[in-house]
């Protein structure tokens, strides 16, 4: 497949003011706008409001273009004004994504994104909400149907917003809050500012940074470092952080008679450096979501002592780097303090603790891959109209079942005179999401209705379609809504008339999708013989979970069941039971094998509407004892394991999924040279390859590898190499993905 480089994804980060870029959310922001590779987004931050240290010039040095619309209500003619600006602006620089940060922003950007048909909409919720009341909660139920994701800094607040709002789980995506790990190189201690405020080497340092304002719990660190100061003498309590109380805290101070032990250092932006000095750090607050204050604890290596609310439980764990104690609570704030003024192996290995836990876990590169993973989420309804559970059918649950970091949606066009819904009860099986769509006859035209409904209801970015039924579906629901259509051609198999000119229509429309993906080169070169271009055609192999056929363990106790002797040499073909599949060969050839032969068994697996005939032949053939028919199983893998070989005798073929089952099973296959199998078996190398139709060249080959447990064993093991480089799901997902974004950004 042909790497590309599709165009840039157009994103806008939305924010109420950036006051500076020291607060939680404005140091994500510019955090987030500045690690974002710039050969693939172009950023955009758009700030309501603009004041304060946040500049202009050093958010655009982050390779970002900034906005600014003075909207001084949302609700007002400021709003109403700028917001007609926004929407033009969305419009003109064909905005992708818009991920809004704080209430207003969420509002108002929310609305115009909306209306200027921004495709991925993400807002934030980064607190526990101690500031909302009902008439948010109730502002953000009327807009949550308007946005396709939403991201917390917290498992609890994700909660919080399931229980307030009522947004589905699936909805919401967690992802911490980064931060840099200081430089070990770099050592400023400031030694001389420490000096002059009067601080020593043998004092013991207790830091707290935050705002001082209610919610951030200063009251009572106060209460509980007033009784400890009493006791040790050289401890001193660090406040860092801008006074919004106009000197409440400080009066306190005065009143608990600790003013001379007690440093009020106001706003700094030398955090980090200033962590250096704290043997403690401390964060009693009343309400939290996701601490930027705990994470730089944690990298400077301190242990922390923190209420616990909101994120913090999710940063500290209890005892391990950090202690918890319950909010308000001034004598547990105290007896932790104690604890760990009184034992500093305990504050250095909780220190260490913290460190590797935020490196791991809460580092500035895990926060930017989870927002790039959000970015290139994908929606997708793979539609099918479906005969049964078989080769295609396999692929799009396969595919689906992929889609990491995206939403798939496995549909099934059910036709009422001839339902089969097997994929969805699979689906369902491996936790997927499902939608039938039930067509009253052989083509329903009200069907691309209820299709486009869903579309929409969902925000569907692709529709992937896998035959000439949901193809057609796929044309016209594409061109009655925005969303992108492609389409998988996993081969026609004209068995009658009526599938021949079934074909023809398929083929006339598959040539106005924007990209048609071939499970061989071979059927993409029918294709470009229709002077279809190239541009539009992609070849991807079909994929299977390698792993899953690791049957092995099972082959005992499936062969017992199956009635096979040790000694049994078990030659199995797997299909549906149709004229195409060949199988009135694989029993012509069964018979000349049983006559040079001895200990061969033939095991059939699967249904269809050849059972009766095929059951006639045998007993014709004198068959019976020696052929087993299994009808359709759910336990491939074991069913593999139990065999010895496996044939494929089809008359005509895409890609058969059974072929590359085999070959993960450590199956030796031989098979018919139609549809893309040549591209797959290798004769005499991987398996052996025959002309279909030839039951004496498929009786050596069965004869020749019941006799040879030597060329089996080879054939198998370079089968299974094979597969494992070219056919796993993950790899197949990843090129389809490849094409999705294609399609969706070019």
């Amino acid at each position: 497949m042909t790497l590309r480089n599709p165009s840039k994804k157009r994103i806008v980060l939305l924010t109420d003011c950036l006051v500076d870029l020291a607060g939680g959310a404005e140091k994500q922001i510019y955090e987030l706008a500045r690690g974002l590779d710039k050969s693939i987004y172009e950023v955009h931050i758009v700030i309501l409001n603009f004041c304060g240290q946040g500049s202009k010039e050093i958010l655009e040095a982050t390779g970002s273009q900034v906005q600014v619309f003075r909207v001084i209500r949302v609700y007002g003619l400021s709003g109403l004004i700028q917001g007609f600006r926004f929407y033009k602006f969305l419009k003109d620089n064909r905005i992708n994504i818009l991920l809004t940060y704080h209430f207003s922003s969420d509002m108002w950007g929310t609305f115009w994104g909306h209306l200027a048909g921004v495709k991925s909409i993400i807002s934030n919720r980064r607190d526990m909400g101690f500031w909302r009341v009902n008439s948010h909660v109730t502002a953000y139920k009327l807009i949550d149907h308007w946005v396709d994701r939403i991201v917390t800094v917290s498992r609890s607040i994700k909660q919080m917003v399931i229980n307030e709002e009522g947004v589905e789980a699936q909805r919401i995506e967690v992802i911490y809050n980064g931060v840099n790990l200081p430089q070990k190189d770099i050592q400023s201690f400031q030694e001389k500012e420490k000096a002059l405020l009067g601080l020593h080497d043998n004092d013991i340092l207790i830091m707290h940074v935050a705002n001082l304002k209610p919610v951030k719990g200063h009251k009572y660190l106060l209460e509980a470092f007033a009784a400890i100061s009493a006791l040790y003498p050289h401890v001193r309590l660090i406040l860092i952080g801008q006074d919004e109380l106009n000197g409440q805290i400080q009066n306190m101070a005065k009143g608990l008679n600790i003013s001379d032990k007690v440093i009020f250092m106001g706003k700094r932006d030398d955090v980090p450096s200033l962590l250096n000095w704290a043997d403690i750090c401390v964060l009693p607050s009343l309400s939290e979501g996701m601490s930027n204050s705990i994470l730089e604890y944690m990298a400077a290596q301190k242990p922390v002592i923190a209420t616990d609310v909101g994120g913090n439980p999710e940063l500290i764990k209890d005892g391990v780097n950090g202690l918890l104690v319950e909010i308000e609570n001034s004598q547990q704030l105290q007896d932790a303090l104690l604890l760990l003024i009184n034992d500093r192996k305990k504050c250095l290995d909780m220190g260490r603790a913290g460190y590797e836990r935020v490196k791991n876990e809460f580092s500035m590169p895990a926060m930017l891959l989870g927002y790039e993973r959000l970015f290139t989420q994908i929606k997708v309804l793979h539609l099918i109209s479906s005969g049964g559970l078989f080769g295609a059918e396999r692929v799009v649950l396969n595919l689906a079942s992929k889609n990491e970091g995206g939403t798939s949606f496995v549909g099934v066009i059910n036709n009422s005179h001839n339902s089969h819904t097997e994929i969805i009860e699979e689906a369902k099986k491996l936790n997927l999401n499902t939608v039938v769509f039930d067509s009253k006859g052989k083509f329903d035209l009200g069907l691309i209705g209820i299709i486009r409904r869903f579309i929409i209801e969902h925000k569907i970015d692709i529709i992937h379609t896998h035959n000439y039924k949901s193809d057609v579906a796929g044309i016209f629901v594409a061109n009655l809504t925005r969303v992108k259509w492609i389409a998988t051609h996993h081969g026609w198999i004209a068995t009658d008339k009526k599938l021949a000119f079934y074909e023809k229509i398929d083929s006339f429309i598959l040539k106005y999708a924007p990209k048609i993906v071939f499970v061989s080169s071979k059927m993409k070169q029918k294709f470009l013989n229709k002077n279809i271009k190239e541009g539009h055609l992609e070849v991807i192999d079909n994929g299977i979970p390698i792993e899953k056929f690791d049957g092995r363990a099972q082959r005992q106790s499936t062969r017992s069941s199956l009635g096979l002797r040790d000694d049994d040499c078990a030659i199995v073909i797997v299909g549906r039971l149709s004229r195409e599949k060949g199988h009135e060969i694989f029993l012509k050839a069964a018979v000349e094998v049983l006559k040079n032969t001895q200990h061969v068994k033939f095991i059939i697996v699967g249904d269809g509407p050849l059972r009766k005939k095929l059951e006639q032949e045998i007993c014709d053939l004198n068959l019976s004892g020696r052929i087993l028919f299994t009808g359709i199983r759910e336990d491939m893998p074991a069913i593999y394991a139990a065999c010895d070989i496996l044939v494929n005798s089809s008359h005509s073929e895409g890609l058969p999924m059974t072929i590359l089952e085999a070959m993960a099973s450590r199956l030796p296959v031989i098979a018919t040279q139609v549809g893309a199998v040549g591209e797959v078996i290798r004769s005499q190398e991987n398996g052996i390859l025959l002309q279909p139709g030839d039951e004496h060249q498929l009786a050596l080959g069965m004869m020749a590898l019941a006799r040879d447990n030597e060329k089996c064993r080879r054939f198998a093991e370079i089968a299974y190499q094979d597969v494992c480089a070219r056919f796993s799901d993950t790899g197949m997902a990843r090129k389809y993905k490849q094409v999705y974004e294609e399609v969706l950004f070019q």
